[in-house]
């Protein structure tokens, strides 16, 4: 380009073309929905994904989701670990989950985890103040002829948690009810539905806002119950549906709004599979 008026022109297009680039770059880490770019915060992919399902405060509306608002921060650690590393494996988890935590950085999770444990706590569901007295019974002392242990020996008085052991407090009694089947069937295994039922109905009630929950010594050895729940993982351990692969490594996971949730493999496999699951 040997006219210098001209070259300098298109010098300058380029620069200022490099600069709106670069800009765009540094915008997009905040905004971002991409999971496996390790360059973009836990916040905004708190704010730009994980608040589709929990809330952007945690306080999630669909009871599928768990409230995250206010949790123990190792607690969200220690289960998004367990997620990336297939530990967790209940049907919800490989669905909404194994995908996006597959990427996630400790940085990230660290990012995340802080992000919702600093959040106001759980509030209280609607309705629930009027949770049996049977589940606030077997909150605070258990089902001793079934050797099923006080709950508030591990979740503590107020259903607040300890480290990794969970906020239960407001949680959405549905999500604990189905919870409780997977995570805790081994502690629970002496339990009826009907029991389990009802102290989920209590759990959700003691939340912010809602009935004031009892300050007694739980009437089992705290270090004991610990000791158990520590021993317990997911036990789920049933091979995942025919949606993803073998190897259980979702490699071309995709999210879809048709299938509402995370497959891998065969989008009509998914398809098939999720409507027939609805």
């Amino acid at each position: 380009m040997k006219n210098p008026l001209a070259r300098g022109a298109y010098l300058a297009i380029l620069a200022v073309a490099g600069s709106v680039l670069a800009l765009a770059g540094c915008t997009n880490l905040q905004h971002s929905r991409d999971w496996s770019n390790e360059n973009v915060p836990g916040t905004v992919l708190v704010q730009q994904v994980c608040s589709t399902c929990h809330g952007i405060d945690g306080q999630s509306v669909n009871t599928l989701f768990p409230k995250l608002a206010g949790q123990q921060k190792e607690y969200i650690l220690s289960q998004l670990e367990s997620i990336q590393n297939r530990d967790r494996n209940s049907e919800h988890t490989r669905q909404f989950m194994w995908g996006p935590a597959r990427y996630l950085t400790s940085k990230q999770m660290d990012e995340i985890a802080e992000y919702f444990s600093s959040q106001p706590p759980m509030k209280a569901g609607r309705g629930s103040a009027l949770a049996s007295t049977r589940g606030q019974t077997i909150y605070y002392e258990g089902i001793p002829e079934a050797g099923v242990d006080a709950c508030a020996s591990c979740h503590e008085d107020k259903g607040q948690g300890d480290g990794v052991v969970p906020r239960v407090a407001g949680q959405h009694q549905y999500y604990l009810n189905h919870r409780a089947r997977i995570a805790m069937a081994l502690i629970l295994a002496n339990a009826s539905d009907a029991d389990i039922a009802a102290v989920s109905a209590y759990m959700e009630s003691i939340g912010e806002g809602g009935a004031t929950p009892q300050v007694v010594k739980a009437s089992v050895d705290k270090s004991k119950s610990k000791a158990k729940i520590g021993k317990v993982l997911d036990a789920s351990t049933a091979p995942g549906p025919a949606v993803f692969d073998a190897k259980g490594d979702p490699k071309t996971c995709h999210y879809s709004v048709w299938t509402y949730g995370w497959y891998c493999g065969s989008f009509v496999d998914a398809l098939v599979y999720h409507l027939k699951n609805q």
